[in-house]
């Protein structure tokens, strides 16, 4: 059986490009250390020991699955999703189309002994681009555990990525498996068909995390406002916050009462915010600090 091109962690980013652009997928192996993916396991697994299993065949009706992982797990937010290394990736195939990438999506998935294989399909079929073309997002699954053939490793079919919308999969689509170690990362396109893979063991479950990223302009598909609110925001590093969109994105675009929406996270957020009710009333410094974070309005 075919496996997922794979790369060292040394690996450099034009590489791991070279294999992204002919089929849509490449895997860093072990990306990061055990003692990381110990740490995300930890943390995630009060939540995933107590998720339900799917409903229907999409989900997974063995399948377990967790989201909100910034929220739920500190180390995956500061070391999973904003690995240097991913982020590399990400900067050559989003920024061409944005002023910066926000987190998309994230998913803690668990396959357990008997599921089936899940349907394939593409991650930016919810975005109504046409394929083949520039890519709006692009994903990522951690490997929580080891990933084999036996226990459900995710299957790409190399190279559908540059399909265009009248092609779809068939029973003799070429298929390849991410089969990697723990703390390993595969990285596929949103346009290349995929799907979670059978697991035919009787005694392993497979845990993976997904973390997805798409250009700041568009619509994440996990609402990470409400995933991680301000509350909760707070306590994570600027870098994390940032990614899930307590930034601008260009000059106007995802204000709060005309500021950076970081704002919200900082003390001086009352006194820029005079519609909350604990806030002062509307200050000259207000003015100010809206022309230095915005500069002023164009006029056309």
């Amino acid at each position: 059986m075919e496996e997922v091109r794979s790369l060292e962690r040394t690996a450099s980013t034009d590489e791991a490009m070279a294999i992204l652009e002919e089929d849509g997928a490449v895997i860093f192996r072990s990306l990061v250390d055990d003692d990381v993916m110990d740490r995300v396991n930890e943390e995630l697994e009060p939540y995933l020991g107590r998720a339900y299993f799917g409903e229907g065949d999409f989900w997974g009706r063995k399948t377990r699955r967790v989201s909100s992982l910034i929220a739920k797990s500190k180390t995956y937010g500061e070391e999973l999703a904003t690995a240097p290394q991913i982020l590399a990736v990400m900067d050559r195939l989003l920024l061409p189309r944005c002023e910066r990438y926000q987190l998309h999506v994230t998913q803690a998935v668990r396959i357990a002994p008997g599921q089936g294989r899940q349907i394939v399909h593409r991650d930016d079929g919810l975005i109504p681009f046409r394929h083949p073309g520039p890519q709006c997002l692009c994903n990522t699954m951690w490997a929580l555990s080891d990933f084999t053939i036996d226990n459900g490793a995710t299957n790409v079919i190399p190279g559908s990525h540059l399909w265009d919308d009248d092609t779809y999969p068939d029973d003799n689509s070429r298929l390849a498996y991410a089969v990697m170690p723990k703390g390993s990362c595969l990285i596929y396109l949103g346009s290349v068909f995929h799907g979670g893979g059978k697991n035919v063991t009787t005694d392993q479950h497979r845990t993976g995390a997904i973390t997805g990223y798409s250009l700041g302009w568009l619509r994440q598909e996990e609402n990470q406002y409400l995933a991680v609110p301000p509350a909760v925001a707070r306590g994570l590093r600027e870098d994390v916050q940032h990614l899930i969109g307590y930034h601008l994105h260009d000059i106007f675009l995802g204000w709060v009462e005309g500021q950076d929406p970081h704002v919200v996270l900082e003390d001086r957020f009352a006194d820029v915010m005079p519609a909350s009710p604990e806030g002062g009333e509307y200050v000259e410094d207000s003015s100010v600090f809206k022309t230095a974070v915005l500069g002023e309005p164009s006029r056309h």
